[in-house]
């Protein structure tokens, strides 16, 4: 095998040193993605044995994939070619590189490996390969079944690793990938923006911030901090959330709900607290016309008495008499640890559990929340909490976001009372005033 030093900056050699098998590379623009990839597509063809021991020979390719051909070979091909030149200059062998065809085949000397450029606008063409290793780029415009249909099953008989690299595209099956791998052994997921490539100038990362700052804040955050992001959803969109610097003067009824997660017992199994949802505490504070103004949502995996403690010490903070928790067996769990710290604090505090109400978790949020944001009566008091707010909120429903803010927010809707209070009712009370018929009979 030939040894061949490649360059590679400080987020690059992050990705080249983890020892996964699949990896995952959700980049901004210019990060080096593609030469990157181009390096990786060399070393494993000039490998003799993987990483998971097992011996290789020709019978077995690396693959690059675009979206298609063209694509694939518009973005790396020129790669390719200066990598085959350096590898020439290193070995004295000649590297066949066919431009019709864009294939690159190492000498009988090291390997006679071959590595094909594809395309995934045909997706069966790769169907009975086998293969020892596949860069998959801008895998968000792929279609979804490329990779358990197509690439997966070809990687079988050498035990063969990939390479996903791409920008993200919204909340679409890239995303779902990147969500499905995190907890995984086998997968590592790196997220990096392009910052973090030290080639690039930081007077041009001024300047590109400064023209995506004229434009979309959206596009900015997506293609340059490589971001998932999603402005809209089925139920809410960004724009329905007004961000407020503080709150109203005028007098307000503050109310809490708590949305409970399960508890997590060791803060240091990252995987426990990765598959749990977030315990999520709402203040909120509703005026006489009942606008809503929410004053903080605290969330967090916390263990039992942790979450005990955070939910009394904000009732105490915010002058709170009733907290709501959904009633179930989490409630149980946590309400003899409030009632301890009640006891502690000399503060006590009506609990009142809340119910499903037989309702799917949609039809209650949509019932509690959407018409609300829609007439833009539901403001946010400036906080760290509002991006993750907002993001569950613009992709609700979803498997694969998280949605616990949004559902302790839509407690809220139990705690307030149901009164007249919000409407005029003088000239419903003269249209009502009895007015006896005869006035000694009294009826």
């Amino acid at each position: 095998m030939a040894t061949l030093q490649f360059n590679l900056h400080p987020a690059q050699t992050e990705i080249h040193a983890h020892p996964a098998r699949f990896k995952i590379v959700a980049a901004g623009r210019r990060f080096g993605k593609t030469v990157f990839s181009v390096i990786r597509c060399f070393e494993e063809a000039l490998a003799t044995v993987n990483d998971r021991g097992i011996l290789l020979n020709d019978s077995s390719e690396v693959i690059y994939v675009g979206i298609d051909r063209e694509q694939a070979k518009r973005n790396a091909w020129p790669y390719f070619k200066k990598f085959a030149q350096e590898i020439e200059a290193a070995t004295g062998l000649h590297v066949r590189l066919l431009e019709k065809t864009s294939l690159v085949e190492l000498p009988p000397e090291l390997g006679g490996t071959r590595i094909r450029l594809m395309g995934m606008d045909d997706p069966d063409a790769a169907r009975g390969m086998k293969i020892r290793f596949a860069v998959l780029d801008e895998y968000a415009d792929m279609p979804p079944r490329v990779w358990p249909e197509i690439i997966r099953p070809a990687l079988a008989d050498v035990r063969g690793g990939a390479l996903f690299i791409g920008t993200p595209k919204g909340r679409n099956h890239f995303y779902e990938l990147v969500e499905q791998a995190i907890p995984l052994d086998e997968w590592g997921v790196f997220n990096y923006s392009m910052d973090d490539n030290p080639l690039i100038e930081a007077e041009e990362r001024a300047a590109l911030a400064a023209e995506y700052a004229r434009g979309s804040s959206d596009l900015y955050d997506q293609e340059i901090k490589a971001q998932f992001i999603a402005s809209s959803g089925q139920l809410f969109n960004q724009g329905d959330f007004r961000i407020v610097d503080a709150m109203p003067s005028e007098e307000c009824d503050t109310f809490l709900a708590v949305d409970l997660a399960g508890f997590s017992s060791d803060p240091d199994r990252k995987n426990e607290k990765r598959k749990l949802d977030d315990t999520a505490i709402a203040i909120v504070k509703v005026n006489a016309q009942g606008h809503w103004f929410v004053v903080d949502i605290q969330h967090g995996q916390w263990g039992v008495r942790e979450t005990a403690l955070r939910i009394v010490k904000a009732a105490k903070d915010h002058q709170i008499q009733i907290i709501g928790i959904e009633k179930g067996a989490l409630m149980n769990a946590v309400e003899p640890y409030m009632r301890e710290y009640m006891a502690k604090y000399n503060r006590w505090f009506e609990i009142k559990p809340l119910t499903h109400g037989n309702q799917r978790k949609y039809d209650r949020v949509q019932w509690a929340l959407q018409g609300r944001a829609e007439k833009g009566d539901i403001s946010l008091l400036k906080g760290e909490w509002n991006e993750k707010f907002l993001d569950q909120a613009v992709s609700f429903p979803s498997r694969y976001v998280h949605d616990d803010l949004v559902d302790a927010l839509a407690y809220i809707d139990q705690m307030v009372p149901e009164t007249l209070n919000n409407f005029d009712i003088s000239g419903f009370e003269a249209a009502t005033q009895f007015h006896p018929v005869d006035p000694r009979a009294g009826y």
